[in-house]
């Protein structure tokens, strides 16, 4: 079937089978980047992460439901909407088009961004297995190991819908909540609590920057909402299924980032799992974090390669199989190409341009905007009511603008102090080292604090 929107363009339409419990798996799969959390306490310290943790989660439950709302009683295409068809029917034809490019472009980043951790979380298994004596010779480098997730992503990439990524995403989830196991277990078997001596504090706007921005990054699944809510058995049900979503989301957050900040303080790295100890946990935590990475790729690609494909008229076409492989193949090869030429940039970097550049704009700012047009106005409600919306709009849009500008900067100057397309990255030292004299825990990591590394 197609579903039509005063866009003037139509999507061909999924069937809705899935359950409510399926939005629940998926959400909570691709929005816990667990392992990035702690990084928000340790750039913001106590007061300002906590500060920024709270407007992110409630800024985004809020904005979740405005997205269902917009979706099911207000857009004239109801539950079929896509996210561009939503904004269409606010904003027009440039309100889709507009919509339509950004969620290509912020995914298509964020995939890019998962392709240089990928390879980050390869290289630190393969330190482990080194240390550990498994190792007969060096392993692959950052480049190697991007390419070997672009391969693996190809094939996951072939998936066409939500309801054939669940499996993947119920193993996401669980890998998820093994690695908030893992992390306990560190703490627990060395005794970090008493043994470390963090330190906190030190914020500066720079910092308290990045805090916000990582946050914003870990809560940027709006822009697949409504092609979840396409497939839902019982659309109405996504607003149950996006509360027991936050639930889970809040608990593993709240759980995570607290506890390691006041285990490594300020010493955390922007992934928990380069502080910690070079043993058989981290080994597997950081296997378990290649497969996350794979997942989230996958549930992006869903949105991504559906929406190119359409567009494109490939369904329509002759030998369609052969031009959706073409097309899927040529999409994954240039975010490999593009993921090894910004490895050097740093993953921190890139994660906070996706976050500025495209989860700003499709979470914290065209939910707002798309209600206020489409329910608030029309109804002529309070103009404090109209005023809010229109102002946490124009924070999305501020936060966009900003974002982008300061991290763009920081990839120029990464890649003019490195170089485009480096080769030479073998190992995760660039990434966090455990032996540095920062690290708080060297006594409870048997290390010699007499022969640290000078950070």
């Amino acid at each position: 079937s197609e579903t039509s929107s005063s866009s003037g363009l139509s999507l061909e339409q999924p069937q809705r089978l899935n359950p409510d419990w399926h939005l629940v798996v998926v959400t909570s799969a691709f929005t816990l980047g667990s392992v990035s959390a702690p990084y928000t306490l340790g750039t913001g310290g106590w007061l300002w992460g906590s500060v920024f943790w709270a407007y992110a989660y409630l800024t985004t439950w809020w904005s979740g439901n405005l997205i269902g709302k917009c979706v099911l009683d207000v857009s004239g295409t109801g539950a079929g909407c896509s996210y561009p068809e939503m904004m269409a029917e606010a904003f027009g034809c440039p309100g889709y088009r507009f919509t339509a490019m950004m969620q290509i472009l912020t995914y298509y980043s964020l995939n890019v961004a998962l392709l240089v951790k990928f390879a980050d979380w390869l290289l630190l298994v393969q330190q482990v297995l080194d240390l550990h004596g498994a190792l007969a010779a060096q392993g692959p480098c950052l480049c190697e190991c991007i390419f070997v997730g672009g391969i693996v992503s190809l094939v996951f990439a072939q998936i066409p819908t939500f309801k054939r990524a669940l499996p993947l995403a119920l193993v996401g989830l669980l890998s998820t909540l093994i690695r908030q196991g893992i992390l306990y277990y560190q703490i627990l078997e060395l005794d970090l609590v008493s043994t470390c001596e963090p330190v906190y504090g030190g914020v500066t706007p720079r910092s308290a920057f990045l805090s916000m921005v990582t946050t914003v990054f870990l809560f940027g699944g709006h822009g697949l909402f409504p092609e979840e809510m396409r497939e839902l058995r019982k659309p109405e049900g996504f607003f149950g299924a996006l509360n027991k979503a936050y639930i889970v989301i809040g608990i593993v957050y709240a759980t995570n980032i607290y506890v390691a900040y006041l285990v490594w303080g300020r010493w955390l790295s922007d992934d928990i799992q380069f502080n910690f100890p070079l043993n058989m946990a981290t080994l597997i935590s950081a296997m378990l974090s290649c497969l996350w990475s794979l997942v989230e790729g996958t549930l992006s690609h869903v949105m991504t390669l559906s929406l190119l494909e359409k567009h494109a008229g490939i369904a329509q076409s002759r030998n369609s199989r052969v031009w959706r492989i073409l097309l899927r193949s040529s999409v994954i090869g240039s975010e490999t190409l593009l993921a090894c030429i910004l490895s050097s940039a740093g993953i921190g970097n890139l994660q906070g341009l996706v976050a500025a550049f495209g989860f700003a704009a499709l979470t914290y700012c065209a939910p707002f905007l798309a209600y206020w047009k489409l329910v608030l106005r029309p109804s002529n409600a309070p103009w404090a009511t109209q005023a809010l919306h229109l102002g946490m709009a124009c924070a999305g849009v501020l936060l966009a603008i900003v974002g982008s500008y300061v991290f763009t900067g920081s990839i120029v100057g990464e890649a003019a102090q490195y170089r485009l397309f480096d080769t030479s990255r073998c190992s995760t030292a660039e990434v966090s080292d455990i032996a540095s004299c920062s690290n708080p825990c060297l006594a409870a990591y048997g290390l010699d604090g007499m022969a640290c590394n000078p950070s």
